[in-house]
């Protein structure tokens, strides 16, 4: 049997990255909610205890650093209990400190960026992006520069003026408490009835947010029963119809602009045979989403759902871009059976316990 040859990867340099020697560190949300019972005394969070004073030392000493990520803010709108989901903020706000892994959709952008110069042989110099920032915001690609207060006549942006007049150091200490009730309420949601019916006539509707990963859900069990036609699309051509299926729908509204801004074609990248799955399969996040979707897709029995969508949207994200990750066990399975966690120099772990080991000897490279 001959080995598959990887196509090798490559990672947008516009993407720029914390300084090395600190691990980032990712955990699905089932492991935050492990972390929580331990917080607040849980009977079920005894088992955890040691690894949320392991976390909480890491942080605390700078050697190491905890993200939230889209898929997190998205995935707590299921937490229906105010308290549960307090309890849940609580400790995501201690360890991870609001900070945030960038949308993958800028990370999208970025790597599809990446690869076309590599292959056109372009050499661009585009904006440099912070992978970790800070905040809702940063987590879903949307700019991150704190309030600003405008004219309501002129639209005019009078943030200056009125911090001059309100004076510097109360409009500063006003400002920041803002954002942190901002940051805490984002994780926290409505905490009474009262609440939740404010937020609803500001237009606060969670369910549009999960009915989005529900559709995508549908979407791949209709592409499952189009697999069950026959032929070898759900064996050896499988990697085929996930890679054409990436680009066509995940990729549909950035690769058009992305190559009318460089005055090429499909037909300028997939110049072989082989070209498309090694192009997809050259964008680290992407690589991993085909990766998940390939193996998942393999069993006809898998029902899909919309925990799938944001497990494929979270690993896609994290695995290549943080040093550790904390996931569940079909995830895990899947990427360590494909040899991702070694592609993308990633520890990849399906429980907390390992992870105390792991911070604890953890070594910078």
């Amino acid at each position: 049997m001959t080995d598959v040859v990887e196509p090798p990867l490559v990672w947008p340099s516009t993407l720029r990255r914390p300084a090395e020697g600190v691990p980032i560190v990712y955990l699905d949300l089932n492991h935050w909610i492990s972390l929580a019972k331990a917080a607040v005394g849980h009977a079920q969070g005894d088992a955890f205890k040691e690894c949320l004073a392991t976390c909480q030392s890491a942080v605390n000493s700078g050697r190491a650093t905890f993200v939230l990520a889209a898929a997190h803010y998205s995935e707590i709108l299921k937490v229906g209990s105010p308290r549960q989901r307090r309890d849940l903020a609580d400790v995501m706000e201690s360890l991870t400190r609001f900070r945030t892994l960038v949308s993958r959709v800028t990370v999208m952008k970025l790597e599809l960026a990446a690869a076309l110069d590599l292959v056109l042989r372009l050499t661009r110099r585009d904006p440099e992006i912070d992978l970790i920032g800070h905040g809702v915001c940063h987590a879903f690609g949307q700019s991150n520069g704190g309030f600003r207060i405008r004219d309501r006549a002129t639209g005019e942006d009078v943030t200056p003026q009125f911090r001059e007049k309100y004076g510097p150091e109360k409009f500063d200490a006003y400002m920041a408490n803002a954002l942190l009730d901002l940051e805490r309420s984002n994780l926290r949601g409505p905490q009474d009835h009262t609440e939740l019916q404010k937020l609803q006539t500001l237009g606060y509707a969670p369910q549009q947010a999960l009915q989005i990963a529900k559709n995508r859900a549908d979407e791949e069990r209709a592409q499952s029963l189009r697999l069950d036609g026959g032929g070898p699309w759900r064996r050896e051509r499988l990697p085929d119809v996930v890679s054409a299926r990436e680009l066509l729908i995940e990729f549909q509204n950035m690769a058009p602009t992305a190559f009318q801004e460089r005055g090429v074609g499909l037909e300028d990248i997939l110049t072989w045979p082989e070209a498309g799955v090694a192009f997809m399969r050259s964008m680290p996040s992407t690589d991993v989403s085909m990766a998940l979707k390939t193996a998942w897709h393999r069993n006809r029995d898998k029902p899909w759902s919309a925990n799938d969508i944001y497990d494929i949207d979270a690993m896609a994200l994290a695995v290549p871009y943080c040093d550790v990750v904390v996931t569940e066990k079909a995830c895990h399975h899947a990427l360590v059976s494909t040899g991702m966690d070694a592609r993308m120099n990633t520890v990849l772990l399906r429980d907390l316990p390992s992870l105390v080991s792991t911070l604890r000897d953890w070594k910078a490279a």
